[in-house]
């Protein structure tokens, strides 16, 4: 879908159908487990000032030293650097320290009784260039002096040796039970720019955007998956790492690996570095039980900062990723990087985490070829997003969408669980989600809406989520006033839900600063033009908890099944507005418009404007305030009687009555005017019934040379109108090539003898704009004006006009 999820930068389906082949045999999975409804209190409000970089430790012990190493029997000294290749040295270092390693002991079962005891090998201060990538055996750690004194790098002419490779990996032809590995205390450089990514600070990469320097200059040299960081196997941890300078994937965990901690690392792009858009820890592949914490990521990054596919219990916590335009921009990208994708994951923990100018998303697999892993969908499910504090989000901060496709047969998916997997061609499995919670989040100043729930296929998501205590503030800051996700159209909110059955939203406070009121409603249910809609929503906790909005541009709730269509060809003339009328749906009349400057209400217009701009017919032709004028300028039709009515009016006291004297249609026409061939026509009525609502239809006539007339009227069976309120129909059509004379003309259908209906604001226009609003005092500028049209219920979407 599209994401709200936004398009994703990495480019990873080659290396994922590629890798598919040699894909071992997932673990068993335990069953689902039931989360329970979380009673929380408000989360506390987020600083808006991007989270710091450093390359100190935040939790990682201090990095092991010489004495330590000549202390430890199963240490082993790595030469010094020697300036050119050494691959050699280093993997001769790693064979020794293997025949001291000392594997687990396991019982007949598997299950391990004493651990296994891993040996070290010792980098020194200094740069090691390497030819090839080198592999760790299972229980041997490399560990260096320290982030900024030991580097492990890629030599740039040997980047054949790295294609859809690593610097340091795991030997994937050896698993080993109950092993231990550890990587530490160094810098990973991938040599993207050849001689780039000393730690010394810099805010841009050396040279944004362009390829590699093994690339060559039309990058026709080697493909994007030459020189990734580090990729880990069975109960691996990577501590205290620099990522930096990167083509290829930075951290990658994938093909059933287990048990891994990535734990206060480092990524970034400093000291002119630049690095390709694979995601900084990627990965998936059915892995289970991975944290990624502590872990910080500069704005220099490219790509994801985290994005795994297929995977089971992953927990992301207290990580810190700050991504800024400026830098996508000199990269000549539309969206910057560092966003958390959780792509077809179950049982996942996001916590504590603060992103700044990135998202977090919880999807399925869906947006991969169909083939291979990626062949069944998973749907997110069982999973917990708490105690995060996002900031400036180009999009949305938190979503979680829900989505299926279609075989060749135009039949969705066959519904199974973890375990199951399709074994015919013709179909795939889906793999329902649901039941996650989102808890205790702050989501400020995202560029859309704060946290959206949406989905394409309902069979998707089987089991409610639960959405609590979150403080969304200022949604909509980068100036939306709504969102086409693909699912649907959401209008700019604190919370959006589009899919599900009960569902609970309770207890979530939403609110705007004064300063910028940029959010139009608080909870948002049901999405515009979508496959899905909510049902049974829960929207009070079980103590009582409600949802609360404060300074929110139209109010708390916002049901889009109640909303009417929103006003078309908005457009401004100086400190004139006008518009087209809105569209009429079943049920749901327009009441009038409202228009909203900077997010305030500055006019509000029942029925519509006084003044029709451009109107063709005359004042009192138009509106019957003029009691002397009555209701000349118009004729009646069959069955009609015409008389003005000093008593109500849509605009004004005054009206025209229209009294049927038998069983049917009563109509009445205007005037003729000179009409132009080609010109687009519109007529508009309000009107208000007496008694029974009848279906009131505004159209025009065309009158040709020869005499020949077109009788034109729209078919929108929506404009009923009511004893109470005022109901316009408005039509719009082109003169036809023949037409020389053009007429207002109106119906109203059904009714029966002596039955009365009221009409005023009639108009005839040439064009398709019969609203208008005027600013009645000049402004400071620039300004955006927003109108929408209303029912009795509720707002349409917004339409917006700029004025500079």
């Amino acid at each position: 879908m599209t994401d709200t999820a936004r398009p994703r930068a990495s480019r990873r389906e080659g290396r994922r159908e590629a890798a598919t082949a040699k894909r071992l045999a997932a673990a068993a999975l335990l069953p689902l487990i039931s989360l329970p409804v979380l009673v929380s209190q408000p989360a506390q409000a987020a600083s808006s000032t991007p989270p710091g970089y450093s390359l100190t430790a935040t939790v990682a012990p201090p990095a092991m030293s010489v004495r330590d190493c000549r202390t430890d029997a199963s240490c082993v000294f790595a030469p010094d650097p020697s300036g050119s290749d050494d691959y050699a040295a280093l993997k001769a270092a790693v064979d020794r320290a293997a025949k001291l390693a000392v594997p687990a002991v396991l019982d007949a079962g598997g299950a391990v009784l004493t651990p296994a005891r891993p040996a070290t090998v010792l980098l020194s201060s200094g740069t090691y260039r390497l030819s090839r990538g080198l592999q760790l055996p299972p229980n041997v750690n490399l560990r260096g002096r320290g982030i900024k004194d030991t580097t492990v790098s890629m030599i740039t002419a040997n980047w054949q040796n790295f294609n859809y490779g690593y610097l340091i990996s795991w030997d994937f032809h050896t698993r080993q039970a109950g092993s231990s590995n550890l990587v530490s205390d160094l810098t990973v450089n991938g040599n993207c720019r050849e001689g780039a990514g000393a730690p010394s600070r810099r805010d841009l990469p050396g040279r944004p955007g362009a390829f590699c320097d093994f690339r060559g200059p039309k990058g026709d040299l080697a493909s994007t998956n030459a020189g990734g960081g580090i990729a880990v196997g069975d109960r691996w941890t990577v501590r205290q790492v620099r990522f930096t300078n990167l083509e290829y994937f930075k951290v990658w965990v994938g093909d059933g690996v287990k048990d891994v901690r990535i734990v206060d690392n480092r990524f970034d792009n400093w000291g002119g570095a630049e690095s390709g858009d694979e995601d900084n820890v990627g990965g998936g592949s059915r892995n289970d039980n991975v944290v990624v914490e502590y872990n910080q990521f500069d704005k220099t990054i490219h790509g994801n900062s985290f994005d795994f596919t297929n995977a089971i219990r992953t927990t992301v916590r207290r990580n810190t990723v700050v991504s800024d335009g400026a830098v996508a921009t000199a990269r000549g990208e539309r969206w910057s990087s560092g966003n958390m994708y959780l792509e077809g994951l179950v049982q996942a923990t996001v916590a504590d985490n603060v992103l700044h100018g990135a998202q977090i998303s919880l999807k399925t697999n869906g947006g991969y070829a169909h083939s291979g892993e990626n062949k069944d969908i998973t749907n997110p499910r069982d999973s917990v997003v708490s105690g995060n504090r996002i900031s400036y989000p180009g999009e949305a901060g938190i979503v979680v969408v829900y989505d299926d496709y279609r075989d060749a047969d135009e039949t969705a998916g066959t519904v199974g669980g973890w375990n199951d997997k399709s074994t015919v061609d013709t179909d795939h499995i889906v793999r329902p989600g649901g039941n996650n919670v989102i808890r205790d989040n702050v989501v400020q100043y995202a560029g859309r809406s704060g946290i959206l729930v949406l989905g394409s296929h309902g069979h998707a998501k089987d089991a409610p989520d639960t959405i609590t205590g979150n403080l969304v503030r200022n949604s909509g800051w980068g100036g939306s006033t709504g969102y086409d996700t693909g699912a649907g159209f959401f209008d700019t909110a604190g919370i959006g839900l589009s899919i599900g059955d009960g569902d609970r939203i309770y207890g979530n406070t939403i609110a705007d600063r004064p300063a910028k009121r940029t959010t139009w409603y608080g909870i948002h249910l049901g999405a515009r033009r979508a496959p899905t809609a909510p049902t049974n929503t829960v929207l009070t906790g079980p103590a009582g908890e409600t949802n609360t909005a404060t300074r929110v541009i139209a109010s708390t709730y916002h049901r889009v099944g109640q909303a009417p269509e929103a006003p078309n060809n908005l457009m401004a003339d100086g400190r004139t507005l006008s518009w087209e009328e809105s569209y009429a749906l079943e049920g749901r009349p327009i009441a009038g418009y409202r228009v909203y400057r900077d997010g305030r209400v500055v006019g509000d217009l029942p029925v519509g404007s006084a003044t029709i701009p451009g109107n063709l017919l005359t004042a009192d032709e138009s509106s019957f305030e003029n009691a002397a004028a009555g209701t000349a300028g118009w004729t009646a039709g069959f069955r009609t009687t015409l008389a003005r009515v000093g008593t109500a009016g849509a605009v004004g006291t005054s009206a025209m009555s229209l009294a049927s004297s038998g069983t049917g249609e009563v109509s009445f026409a205007g005037r003729k005017m000179a009409a132009t061939p080609g010109q687009l026509y519109t007529s508009v009525i309000s009107a208000q019934a007496q008694a029974a609502g009848r279906w009131v239809r505004a159209g025009l006539k065309f009158t040709t040379a020869t005499g020949k007339v077109h009788n034109l009227a729209t078919n929108n069976r929506a404009t009923v109108d009511a004893t109470t309120g005022w109901m316009t129909s408005n039509y719009t059509v082109e003169a036809p090539a023949d037409a020389v004379s053009v007429q207002a003309w109106y119906l109203i259908e059904g009714t029966v003898a002596g039955e009365v209906h009221l009409v005023d604001r009639l108009g005839l226009v040439a064009g398709t704009r019969t609203q208008q609003w005027t600013e009645p005092r000049r402004q400071a500028k620039p300004a955006a004006y927003h109108v929408v049209a209303y029912t009795a219920a509720e707002n349409s979407t917004p339409s917006t006009v700029a004025v500079s």
